[in-house]
C-alpha cells in the first residue's frame, strides 16, 4: 500500500524534470509520488502516463501562486499519510524574456517571477515542515541553477558569463539562501534522533519547455544527482549546492 512506501511530493511534476523525477523515484526506488501541478486538470495526463507504467503515483493540486491550494494540499497529505518523507521544490518559471525593456514593466517581471520561484517555494516548504518532521529522515530538495551562483556571475571567464536573465538569476540566488536557512534551522535538530537533509541542486542545461528544448541534456540524463539527494540516508550531507558534474561554487 502507498502508506507503507516512502512518500515524496514533487512540485511542478506534470512535465519536464518534475515528471521524470516522479517516474524515477517511483520506478527505481519504490516511492509513492505525489505529482504536484497548478490544477487537477493539468496533472491528469501525467498521472495517467505514470499509472499506465504501473507506478505508484497520484496527482495533487499545488499552485505556487495560491496559498489556499498549498494549505489544502498539506491537509490532504496529513489526512492520507500523516507524514511526508521527501519534498522536492521543483516548480519554477522564467520571465526575463517577457520584459519590454521599459522601466514601468520591470516590476511586473520581477514580481511575477519571485511570486513563484521564491514566495511560492517558501510557502510550500513551510506548509509541509510539520509533516516532514514526522519522517524518519526528512529530506528537502530545492531545484536551483548554476545561474544563481554569485561566484559564476562575478567571473568573466565563467561558461555562463554571456547569459543575462537578472530576474531569474536573482530568484535562484534567493532560493540558494533559503536552502541554507533551512539547512541551518534543522542542523542541530535532535528530535527523536532525526537528521534533516536539506540541499539544493542544479539539474544542468536540460531540454525543457522553459528553454524551448534548447538544452543539451535529456530529463533522464539529469536524474542521478537529483535522485541521490532524494534518497539520502542518515549519514548524507545537508546544506550542499551541487550540479550535474559536482559541487557548484557559491
Amino acid at each position: 500500500m502507498a502508506s507503507n512506501k516512502t512518500i515524496a511530493l514533487v512540485t511542478g511534476a506534470n512535465r519536464g524534470i518534475g515528471l521524470e523525477l516522479a517516474r524515477t523515484l517511483a520506478r527505481d526506488h519504490g516511492f509513492h509520488v505525489l505529482l504536484g501541478s497548478r490544477s487537477q486538470q493539468s496533472g491528469v495526463s501525467a498521472v495517467k502516463t505514470l499509472k499506465d507504467e504501473g507506478l505508484s503515483v497520484e496527482g495533487i493540486t499545488v499552485d505556487l501562486g495560491s496559498d489556499d491550494t498549498i494549505i489544502a494540499a498539506a491537509k490532504e497529505v496529513e489526512q492520507k499519510y500523516g507524514k511526508l518523507d521527501v519534498l522536492v521544490n521543483n516548480a519554477a518559471i522564467n520571465l526575463d524574456h517577457t520584459w519590454s525593456g521599459k522601466p514601468d514593466d520591470v516590476r511586473r517581471v520581477y514580481k511575477e517571477l519571485y511570486e513563484t520561484n521564491l514566495f511560492g517555494t517558501v510557502t510550500v516548504t513551510e506548509a509541509f515542515l510539520p509533516l516532514l518532521g514526522k519522517a524518519k529522515i526528512p529530506r528537502v530538495v530545492f531545484l536551483t541553477s548554476t545561474l544563481g551562483s554569485l561566484t559564476e556571475r562575478a567571473d568573466p571567464k565563467s561558461a555562463f558569463d554571456s547569459v543575462p536573465g537578472p530576474a531569474y538569476r536573482t530568484s535562484k540566488a534567493a532560493v540558494n539562501m533559503l536552502t541554507l536557512h533551512y539547512a541551518w534551522q534543522f542542523r542541530d535538530d535532535k528530535t527523536e534522533g532525526k537528521k534533516w537533509k536539506v540541499n539544493m541542486v542544479c539539474p544542468g542545461f536540460v531540454k525543457t519547455d522553459m528553454n524551448d528544448n534548447t538544452g543539451t541534456l535529456s530529463t533522464a540524463e539529469s536524474m542521478p544527482n537529483i535522485v541521490r539527494l532524494c534518497t539520502l540516508g542518515e549519514d548524507g550531507p545537508s546544506g550542499t549546492y551541487t550540479g550535474f558534474t559536482g559541487p557548484v561554487d557559491w
